[in-house]
């Protein structure tokens, strides 16, 4: 089938699932064009002419399944600002922990893959982040020795840990005892 850049943006939700599986299903490695192509029922060629980088294909896929979470705005406090983030994030892993970690594992290996994700999935996340601690400081909630980034990512490192050992799939009052016991002590002023 030759699939054509019209064709593309109706096609672009089969592309994205094909490559996810495609990637679930490959110990690891990359996907390759005609694997993905196969299963999606496309043409190969089409495909390298749009990705030529099969690595900016998982990302683009990555992107539209984990879409970034909203800012939740000025809430007041804190805790009432980052649990929507923490629940996001949890949500996610309990959906998509396996292929999160199986992801970031290939990072290393894969520099146009971790560019990619940086740059689509990590990044419009710590920008959420970022708001949100900044409103903290300018509320004088944080601790003056309190590294707001440094301590966040306790999040998603317990979330990939909880995947990579095959806990039950992260819920709300996890994400409640993680900002109750974990982040709030060591982040807000006593």
């Amino acid at each position: 089938m030759t699939l054509t850049e019209s064709d593309l943006s109706r096609r672009l939700g089969e592309i994205h699932a094909a490559t996810l599986g495609v990637f679930q299903d490959s110990s690891g490695r990359g996907p390759s064009h005609e694997e993905v192509a196969v299963l999606a029922d496309v043409d190969g060629a089409a495909l390298r002419r749009r990705w030529p980088l099969l690595d900016e294909l998982l990302a683009d896929s990555l992107a539209a399944l984990l879409p970034p979470p909203a800012d939740p705005g000025d809430l007041g406090g804190l805790r009432a600002e980052l649990r929507p983030l923490v629940v996001h994030l949890a949500r996610e892993y309990s959906e998509h922990g396996e292929l999160l970690v199986r992801t970031m594992a290939r990072l290393s290996a894969a520099p146009a893959l971790d560019r990619a994700f940086r740059q689509r999935i990590l990044y419009p996340r710590v920008e959420c982040v970022r708001h949100i601690f900044g409103r903290a400081v300018l509320r004088g909630e944080l601790r003056p020795d309190a590294d707001p980034r440094l301590i966040f990512s306790l999040v998603p490192a317990l979330l990939s840990y909880r995947t990579m050992l095959r806990d039950p799939a992260p819920d709300p009052s996890l994400a409640d005892r993680l900002l109750d016991t974990v982040l709030l002590p060591l982040l807000l002023l006593r």
